[in-house]
């Protein structure tokens, strides 16, 4: 990027955020009246420059510039209209501060601005950016759009008693701010002058016609060191009671150090949305609390990161540090430059920059949907949620009518009962039962009918998430909640991230209600949880069964349940080699064959038929004895079960296939008697009987398809895919007969 591009983007964006830059002016007059334009504009210029140049010189980013901002300004304004009104021992008149009482309220104000800059940089040194982060958004439009309310308040009271034509100043500004776009985007040339600089050369020449300009140009103010607060704030500690000072200014404290911080992410926010930059949280914070630290010292009020001006620099061409910095020195020349003038600025031209300054605030999607609701006359929308936008309207009355402070703790109030009401009722979801979640072992025709038709017999609960104080309440409902059908429960806890106190509580209570009702209650994933304390409450309380995971403990009770149904013949012992499903349609002679070519084995219980990512032996014909497919080494007891078979099923058939190592690990559950065709047995089987062979690579594919068919919700989740892709290599092998 060239110097020269540098020095024009930081030109461009001074000449934009003048507007920003006299904010102390016009609110200083707006609410203390004309006695304030001296400290005022000192506050001014100490912002453009002394906070500025600290924020340049920590080596905070270039890209992302600072300015006296409307919400943090009113904020202070407000808080020291505050303790003007607490500290003055004579009446105050509203709009008429006498000379000694603003004095008073400013030290009393910049003293409570120095606290809140301290507790903004201790939050950036105690690492706590990024949850400052997470502060919902309703209360940053919120307070934005009640801002906007009081600068359209504020220019309204300018000129309601001037003459009429002083009205028609802001409003021509206004026009400007909206007309002054659409001329640019039709004639190219006029871009190279700032939409604001139009807007007050519109105000000026209708001022003059509303003959409401000065005319005589004035002399540059004489600025006291009267306003420097540091030199006075010892003096002021020790004739004030500083109890009653906290009692009355602490909360208007933190609302400021929060609104400071709200407005300066906001800004971060905007630009890593729009311009792919990022920003160190932690580190703004620092730079934001010890800049404003050395403003307030001075007599300065709160500076903090803007959208408007970042946004535009970077729109320029601003990408580096001579960007900010020719925009620091052409800010401070203008402001000097302009400093006379801003004295003694008109009314309507002051009403005009309030009127600027407002629609920036506002929030677009707030607007938006407001301007929706006006045109369709419609208070709620279709198949979404308004929550957001109440609670933004409510924070913005509130900020309008009431003050900034409430409205910042009815805003996060509000925000926060909004996510716990939506967290408690995600958290713990409801029941589930057998219809949902079945165990992946193989089960004949009759055991799957009789559970299909008791499913409600069976109710899993599956825990996710945070379990803690927020949402735990929500177990205790669960126990009325359960079908009175139920006659087992599975509790599956393994994804539980963390859990409080409350939680653990909550949770046990719940364990102990479904022990009463004389439930057959299986606790699952207590070994998978990443919560130590979770594993210690839950593994404390004596006479509960456990599972390794929820699979184990479904087919547990899937087991309980058909034998009362069925009675203990719920599947076969043992189905001869010939009646195997891999068989199906040979004939004697080649299941003679297959018999002769195979290898008999027996394998104890516990024992591995093969393990993961080892090469492939032949395919398992079990006769006898039961067995899991595992998606890793069982060396642990943790790996999760993908299936389990039985008698008259086959395993390890993918070896058929592609040749490739073992991608899962089978265990025997029970001593397992088995017959294993390896591959010089397929391939002689290939040459002696093809037709066999033939048929044994169909009854595969025809297999693997009735698995992904018949797979449980929660085994189709997780295998689908993988098992589709097994039954797409096995049609493509049948196809080379």
């Amino acid at each position: 990027m060239s110097v020269i591009t540098e020095i024009r983007a930081g030109l461009e964006t001074s000449i934009l955020g003048i507007s920003t830059i006299i904010g102390p002016v016009l609110f200083f007059l707006g609410i203390f009246g004309v006695n304030a334009l001296e400290p005022a504009l000192w506050a001014t210029l100490v912002t453009a420059t002394a906070a500025r140049a600290v924020r340049l010189l920590t080596g905070q980013s270039a890209a992302l510039l600072s300015s006296s901002r409307a919400a943090s300004l009113a904020a202070y304004v407000g808080l020291v209209y505050l303790l003007t009104h607490a500290l003055s021992d004579e009446p105050v008149t509203e709009h008429a501060f006498t000379t000694p009482q603003l004095l008073l309220g400013l030290i009393a104000g910049s003293l409570m601005f120095a606290l809140a800059s301290g507790l903004v940089l201790l939050c950036g040194m105690l690492k706590l950016g990024n949850a400052f982060k997470m502060i919902p958004s309703t209360v940053t439009a919120g307070i934005s759009n009640s801002i906007a309310l009081l600068l359209v308040w504020l220019a309204v009271k300018q000129v309601v008693h001037e003459p009429a034509a002083v009205a028609w100043v802001p409003i021509a500004m206004v026009l400007c701010l909206y007309g002054w776009p659409r001329l640019q985007r039709r004639i190219r040339g006029l871009k190279v002058f700032p939409t604001v600089l139009i807007a007050v050369a519109a105000g000026l020449a209708m001022g003059w016609f509303a003959q409401n300009l000065p005319h005589t140009t004035p002399g540059f103010p004489t600025l006291s060191l009267a306003w420097v607060p540091v030199g006075q704030w010892y003096a002021f500690v020790a004739q004030t009671d500083v109890s009653r000072l906290l009692l009355v200014a602490l909360p208007g404290t933190i609302t400021l150090a929060l609104v400071m911080i709200l407005e300066s992410f906001t800004a971060a926010n905007q630009m890593e949305t729009r311009t792919g930059l990022r920003f160190d949280a932690n580190r703004e914070l620092t730079v934001l609390g010890g800049s404003n630290l050395i403003s307030a010292v001075v007599g300065g009020v709160p500076c903090t990161a803007s959208p408007l001006i970042s946004l535009a620099n970077h729109a320029y061409g601003g990408r580096g540090w001579r960007a900010a910095a020719s925009n620091w020195w052409i800010t401070a020349a203008l402001l000097l430059a302009l400093a006379p003038w801003l004295l003694v600025l008109p009314t309507g031209i002051v009403a005009g920059l309030y009127l600027l300054q407002a629609p920036p605030l506002v929030d677009p999607a707030f607007a938006k949907r407001l301007a929706s609701m006006l045109r369709t006359r419609q208070l709620r929308r279709e198949g979404t949620g308004d929550l957001g936008f109440w609670i933004t309207l409510t924070i913005t009355l509130v900020g309008f009518f009431g003050s900034l402070i409430w409205a910042c703790f009815v805003g996060i109030g509000l925000s926060c009962l909004a996510v716990l009401r939506r967290v408690s009722n995600k958290l713990d979801a409801q029941w589930a039962y057998l219809d949902q979640y079945r165990s992946h072992r193989v089960r004949t025709a009759g055991a799957l009918a009789s559970l299909e038709l008791h499913s409600r017999s069976v109710g899993i609960l599956r825990l996710t998430g945070h379990l803690f104080f927020g949402n735990s309440r929500r177990l205790t409902q669960m126990v009325d909640e359960l079908d009175p059908e139920a006659t087992a429960v599975v509790v599956d806890v393994s994804q539980v991230h963390d859990v409080d106190s409350s939680g653990s509580d909550a949770l046990s209570w719940l364990v102990n209600a479904l022990r009463e009702r004389d439930l057959t209650l299986v606790l699952t994933g207590l070994q998978r949880t990443p919560s130590v304390e979770l594993r210690h409450t839950l593994g404390s309380i004596q006479g509960i069964t456990t599972c390794a995971d929820l699979d184990r403990g479904l087919e547990l009770c899937e087991e309980q349940l058909l034998q009362r149904t069925l009675g203990s013949a719920t599947s076969p012992s043992a189905i001869a080699v010939e009646d195997n499903a891999l068989l199906k349609g040979l004939s004697s002679e080649e299941i003679t064959g297959v018999l002769l070519l195979g290898d008999r084995r027996n394998v104890d219980k516990g024992e591995m038929l093969f393990r993961k990512d080892t090469l492939a032996d032949g395919v398992w014909l079990l006769e006898a004895g039961t067995v899991s497919i595992l998606s890793g080494a069982a060396d642990d007891g943790l790996a999760s079960r993908l299936a389990t078979f039985g008698p008259g099923q086959f395993v390890g058939e993918m070896s058929l296939i592609d040749g490739r190592p073992r991608s899962a690990t089978v265990i025997a559950d029970t001593p397992v008697h088995a017959l294993l065709l390896d591959a010089h047995a397929i391939t002689a089987l290939e040459q002696r009987y093809p037709v066999a062979a033939l048929n044994i690579t169909r009854n595969i594919a025809l297999e693997l398809s009735r698995r992904v068919r018949s797979s449980s919700a929660l085994m189709a989740e997780a295998h689908t895919e993988k098992s589709s892709e097994w039954a797409n290599s096995a049609l493509s092998t049948l196809s080379r007969f």
